[in-house]
């Protein structure tokens, strides 16, 4: 059976158990007008330039007693200045879940069962727990995260949770190319939650096809109330990616053995209103310096030679590997501005940021600010505008630095209603 008409004989099955739920519907709509600039580099033979373009999506997230479902409407290049681009809207389930509650030898479940988001990582700028299906962390333009076809069953004891959990990730869409070449795993396991004096633990056991054996686990400690520091880790027995062969033999996707990941954090904060996080993450899916470097010289020769043009070009389908480097260094600023002196209270709705990505290994450089204000707000509905941008750069042999995009700006309206 398809994803849609799983989705459909889920959705008949909740009508017909709770025809007499009530029903409450929040929308929220983003408006997305952006500006990329793009380069000449060693992993793109096209010359510069830049394209304009518009966005936006309505997401309707309706609670109908223990039923759950979110709904997106998105439309792309609704404007553009590139005449290749044509606008495309598309309906999208992003979730649809039923959570009921039951018995089972005297032992309350709560069950889950549908579309629905499964998000157990404690990271800010990668996720390893992210084992069912990868999203884009913190994008700045509009993005659609769907979930995994999913039934959980958990229960509580003194200390935390037990959760089984069955998947199926052909569910979700296939939108991009790593997603349409990536086989769609189902598997089943079991997750473990606990929380020890301020200290947060968890642990995670998974069987698919795909992956065959994945562990994993995090841990959250509260330091101090103004310190906290966070890990997860995950590895599985198998991973799909983009490999590099000979030469003469273009990129290929395939799946390799053992994948390590792991990321180490912290979240500090402090009275005048600065929170500050920064992580270290590894990724052992994604290429590493040796292999971007020799990926870097082959692209350079291959695209010499007329013949061996396409050779080269399919070294940048490292690009949607799902971290570009193996190694990363975050780190993140946020500003509240209500905290400062008083004398400056007529700043106090401006929230400004700034993400820092640095990858260690070749000085390669990503950097994000964004400073949002609120124009409207009243207790039904608010408005805000964000004014945002990514700057691809750093050393000129990183992969940051030959990133197609050279910068991205975007002017996003965003509201709730």
């Amino acid at each position: 059976m398809t994803a849609p008409g799983r989705l459909c004989l889920l959705s008949m099955l909740i009508v017909g158990a709770r025809a007499e739920a009530k029903l409450d519907v929040n929308w929220t709509w983003q408006s997305s007008l952006e500006s990329e600039q793009y380069r000449h580099t060693l992993l793109n033979d096209t010359s510069g330039g830049s394209i304009q373009s518009l966005d936006s999506l309505v997401t309707a997230t309706a609670e109908w007693n223990s039923v759950t479902g979110t709904f997106a409407l998105e439309g792309n290049n609704l404007l553009t200045t590139d005449s290749q681009d044509s606008v495309s809207k598309k309906l999208i389930v992003q979730e649809l879940f039923w959570q009921p509650e039951t018995e089972l030898a005297g032992v309350p479940l709560d069950l889950s069962i549908g579309k629905q988001r499964l998000d157990w990582d404690v990271g800010y700028g990668f996720r390893p727990l992210d084992i069912f299906k990868s999203y884009e962390r913190n994008p700045v333009g509009i993005q659609v995260d769907e979930g995994v076809g999913a039934a959980t069953a958990s229960w509580f004891d003194g200390v935390g949770q037990w959760e089984l959990v069955a998947t199926d990730e052909s569910w979700a869409s296939t939108n991009t190319d790593q997603a349409r070449l990536a086989e769609k795993q189902h598997g089943i396991g079991l997750r473990r939650y606990a929380l020890v004096g301020s200290t947060e633990l968890q642990g995670v056991m998974y069987f698919d096809q795909v992956h065959r054996g994945t562990v994993g686990g995090s841990v959250v400690a509260v330091l101090t109330p103004a310190l906290e520091l966070h890990s997860s880790f995950a590895y599985a027995q198998r991973y799909q990616s983009y490999k590099q062969g000979d030469m003469y033999e273009p990129v290929r996707w395939g799946t390799s053995n053992d994948s390590y990941q792991f990321l180490l954090g912290f979240n500090w904060a402090n009275t005048t209103g600065l929170n500050i996080i920064g992580e270290y993450w590894y990724d052992g899916r994604s290429w590493d310096k040796s292999m971007w470097k020799k990926a870097l010289q082959r692209a350079e020769e291959l695209s010499q030679h007329p013949a061996t043009t396409g050779l080269a070009s399919s070294y940048s389908w490292g690009l949607d590997n799902t971290s570009l480097v193996a190694q990363n260094i975050m780190l993140h600023f946020k500003m509240n501005m209500s905290a400062l002196h008083p004398k400056y209270l007529w700043l106090e709705k401006l929230e400004p940021s700034l993400d820092l990505l640095v990858s260690p290994t070749d000085g390669g450089l990503v950097a994000t600010p964004r400073l949002s204000y609120p124009v409207y707000e009243s207790g039904e509905s608010d408005m805000k505008i964000e004014l945002a941008s990514r700057f691809y750069t750093g050393a000129g042999n990183s992969v940051y630095a030959n990133m197609p995009d050279r910068d991205l700006i975007f002017i996003n309206l965003k509201g709730n209603f």
